[in-house]
């Protein structure tokens, strides 16, 4: 039994610790900016500003409207429904909601994760083709300097190389270099 009314206070502690957080308004005010109250919003802001009031609290303002001396006539209450929704997409003039933050941040990120890949490549690339030059620097010293270069045809059968194919062999060399090696 006990338990029971432990349990029970619990509870009414913990819904009476969000009855607050249900009476809670937003409206975003003539500068843009986004404002929380537990009081309604003041006079001069319209209906369509209005982004969150406590379920079933007309819309009204605060404070009541006079026209010079004479108060003015009440308000009817507008047969209106009214949604709780998201703040309206940021416009120019005002902040970013918590949400187009985030999108922005997450684009960023992968724009920054794509650039560092491509970057990454790139130096990978330079490094291949650098190690590729060096290469073929050392085979034209090993070509210029006569020593004897053998190659294995497709029987498995080593030849080397005479004058003429010598002559052909440091010219396409040559070439490569001029093209792919700075």
């Amino acid at each position: 039994m006990a338990n029971r009314l432990h349990k029970a206070i619990v509870a009414a502690l913990l819904l009476a610790g969000t009855l607050p957080a249900l009476a809670q308004w937003a409206w975003r005010d003539d500068a843009g900016r986004l404002v929380f109250s537990d009081q309604p919003p003041p006079a001069g802001i319209k209906p369509s500003q209005i982004v969150r009031q406590p379920a079933g609290a007309p819309i009204q303002p605060s404070a009541p409207v006079y026209l010079g001396d004479q108060p003015a006539a009440p308000l009817a209450k507008p047969d209106l429904k009214v949604e709780t929704k998201k703040a309206p997409a940021a416009s120019s003039s005002g902040p970013k909601t918590l949400a187009e933050r985030d999108m922005e941040f997450r684009k960023r990120q992968l724009e920054r994760a794509e650039a560092e890949k491509k970057a990454n490549d790139d130096a990978a690339r330079k490094q291949s083709l650098a190690q590729d030059c060096e290469r073929s620097r050392g085979y034209l010293r090993a070509l210029e300097d006569g020593r004897r270069i053998a190659r294995t045809d497709a029987q498995g059968n080593q030849t080397f190389l005479d004058d003429a194919a010598r002559a052909d062999e440091i010219a396409r060399v040559r070439a490569r270099l001029s093209s792919d090696c700075n």
